[in-house]
């Protein structure tokens, strides 16, 4: 696999196509995510079929992953970057109204989505969502929000492209198991291997096997099979 098409499957949303079912990233804290997404990421700002994709990213902890775009804390200033900008980062300033600005910024990007249906140059949207096990019921058992199951299920057809990080892949919803077309873990250390043999179908075991500081393995859910990548480095 080349990085071209790691970085499609992954992250490319291309609408009613099995590949923009959503993506996860399980990563421990400090494990290097961040890294790993600039790195698949903003090589694209050079491809010419990526020209319309913008990039959000949702982040809980305050820092931003793109530097290049712009940062926001208020919910309405990310609205109106993400309306002409590649790359936003928003946080939220306050983590007990966070589910509630998120739901807001989300609902816009459909509308902006729906606004341009149709349209030759129409914009596409990767939403990437760190860490996603602070929204409501975003957990193993939990029923998720109504905001990420739009995001996952809805998003495919308006062409918005859901990318959901998390600490372990147990703590992904149950109700996602369907709507995700690829999983990457990385430095991950003890799993719970048979949540995930009984949810995806796939022991993690081995495809974790021998992955040290800085190397991950994409999961193609579609197709069933895993590729392991060395440390780190840009695309």
């Amino acid at each position: 696999m080349t990085s071209r098409e790691l970085i499609e499957k992954a992250f490319l949303p291309t609408p009613d196509s099995p590949y923009s079912l959503g993506t996860a990233i399980a990563a421990r804290s400090g494990s290097g995510k961040t890294t790993l997404i600039r790195g698949l990421v903003m090589p694209t700002v050079k491809w010419k079929e990526w020209k319309n994709v913008r990039f959000v990213y949702i982040s809980m902890k305050g820092d931003t992953a793109f530097p290049e775009g712009e940062f926001h804390g208020d919910v309405g200033e990310a609205i109106q970057s993400i309306a002409k900008n590649k790359f936003t980062t928003f946080a939220p300033q306050e983590m007990g109204d966070a589910e509630g600005e998120i739901d807001i910024l989300i609902e816009e990007v459909f509308h902006m989505a729906r606004a341009n249906a149709g349209k030759k140059e129409r914009p596409l949207f990767v939403i990437i969502v760190d860490d996603a096990n602070v929204l409501k019921g975003f957990n193993s058992t939990g029923r998720p929000s109504s905001s990420v199951m739009k995001l996952a299920v809805a998003g495919r057809s308006m062409g918005i492209r859901p990318v959901f990080i998390v600490h372990r892949a147990a703590n992904l919803p149950r109700l996602l198991n369907g709507q995700l077309s690829s999983l990457i873990v990385m430095n991950m250390g003890e799993m719970d291997s048979e949540y995930f043999r009984k949810i995806f179908g796939m022991d993690l075991d081995a495809i974790t096997e021998g992955l040290g500081d800085f190397r991950w393995a994409f999961v193609d859910l579609i197709e069933e099979d895993f590729t392991k990548f060395a440390p780190i480095k840009p695309l």
